[in-house]
């Protein structure tokens, strides 16, 4: 299936399942979604018993504050829902996903002194299968959770019409909200919990490159297939920066979404005569791309916004020299006291294992949550009414962040209100050693939206 027929698919699915239609019969039993989860990670999760004043409680009171509405009047157990790719082949997201949220989960327990806990039921989106999506959706808003923590830009639309027909409120630490301006901004209830993906990503890389390689100003950018209101979005946003950093824009490419082989978009590449390529693609297309570049010895200045530990093994060597810029987690130098705590107990949990950006992203989304329950509940609100999530971020879009910040305080992540975007969020730019080992890498300089606090590292 191309993406174009995904998409148009995931909106039919969404609308129709909605509505009552007859995709719900094909898409959203039990046993195509929620069972296909259990096969996996188990139907959900919930946190381990807490001790009050734990030793990580009192850790993350000391460095986030103390959260007294939840543990003044904390709800104890309390039902939220996620809908991840559990199965098929984008699955490393949705288990490095689930796994950051039940961590997350596990520590906003030990937080709250045990006040709250998510009791967390996860829907299997099988990798962007259109009613699989939707019938997270729907049975998300059936079981009136007042929370979704979402996937692959909700769904890429699916999740839309069920967050607001149920009034759940749906943070996307996965996907975001795609480009910005885009076809899923704004949305109803819905959120981008990273970077507008990836237009957000783009122009601190451009910076560097202008000031690195002031002789190469001939760019080219390859997306991947995904459908025409995706697609010029990115590019029309792009547009504005080409005069901006006085670049020689040479063409627009489309690649293949899911393929191994790469010949004919490398050709095109190669006919193009680009000094520097763009790629905006993800999952293992960009690993499968290098391979290519490299055998059909194009040498360019090549940059990608998405770097896992999975695919910078199958890319190996091809990725050397190649940059990366987007929302990533800096594990080599911790920028903040919680993100030096987030990596330090992970890898003591995880049996040295070190965490990537989709368990972060996923880790402090379960302590946005926790935050916003916090402010409702101060304000005298319904911690099970999606609206008043909504009021609370509005009333304060700013979160703690483990990316960005200092040594004395946390990194911030704010939200735009009218995007539904984060208008803040500090992103790392790096270069692979093309190891293997997705950590050997050499950073360079972190940035935020529009090159906001550009600085060389």
């Amino acid at each position: 299936m191309t993406r174009r027929k995904f998409v148009a698919r995931t909106a039919a699915a969404g609308s129709l399942v909605a509505a009552g239609g007859a995709l719900a019969a094909c898409g959203s039993s039990k046993s195509s979604t929620s069972n296909s989860a259990a096969s996996t990670v188990g139907s959900g999760s919930k946190p381990k018993p807490v001790a009050t004043g734990s030793a990580i409680g009192q850790e993350l009171q000391k460095i986030l504050g103390t959260p007294d509405a939840l543990i003044a009047k904390g709800p104890g157990t309390f039902k939220i829902a996620g809908q991840f790719a559990i199965s098929g082949a984008g699955s490393v997201y949705g288990l490095q996903q689930t796994a950051g949220f039940k961590y997350g989960a596990q520590h906003v327990a030990e937080w709250t002194n045990g006040k709250l806990q998510f009791d967390t039921k996860y829907y299997d989106n099988k990798s962007g299968v259109p009613q699989a999506e939707a019938a997270a959706g729907r049975e998300a808003g059936l079981s009136k959770v007042p929370v979704l923590i979402s996937s692959y830009i909700f769904g890429f639309g699916a999740i839309l019409p069920f967050a607001k027909q149920y009034k759940m409120f749906s943070p996307d630490p996965g996907g975001g909200a795609g480009p910005i301006p885009g076809p899923f901004a704004s949305a109803p209830y819905c959120y981008g919990f990273r970077s507008g993906y990836p237009t957000d990503c783009m122009e601190g890389i451009i910076k560097y490159f202008r000031e690195t390689f002031p002789d190469k100003k001939r760019f080219v950018t390859v997306q991947p297939v995904i459908a025409p209101p995706y697609n010029n979005a990115v590019k029309d946003f792009l547009k504005k920066l080409w005069p901006k950093y006085n670049i020689d824009f040479a063409g627009d490419l489309l690649a293949p979404l899911g393929a191994t082989d790469y010949s004919s978009t490398v050709q095109k590449v190669k006919q193009l005569n680009p000094d520097v390529v763009l790629w905006m693609t993800f999952g293992a297309d960009p690993a499968y791309q290098a391979k290519e570049m490299r055998r059909q010895g194009v040498n360019v200045i090549n940059a990608a916004v998405d770097h896992t530990s999975i695919v910078a093994k199958l890319a190996g060597s091809a990725w050397k020299g190649w940059y990366f810029g987007f929302d990533n987690l800096d594990t080599a130098n911790p920028p903040n006291p919680w993100s030096k705590f987030f990596i330090d107990n992970w890898k003591k949990d995880n049996n040295g294992d070190t965490p990537g950006y989709f368990n972060a992203g996923d880790y402090i989304t379960a302590f946005a949550v926790a935050r916003l329950m916090n402010d409702i509940l101060k304000a005298g609100g319904d911690i099970h009414n999606g609206d008043d999530y909504v009021k609370a971020l509005e009333a304060n879009p700013s979160f703690d962040h483990v990316y960005g910040g200092s040594a004395t305080e946390v990194g911030k992540m704010v939200i735009d209100t009218k995007t539904h975007s984060p208008s803040a969020i500090t992103m790392l730019l790096f270069q692979s050693k093309g190891t293997g080992n997705w950590l050997d890498t050499t950073p360079l300089a972190t940035y935020g939206i529009n090159a906001a606090d550009y600085k060389k590292v």
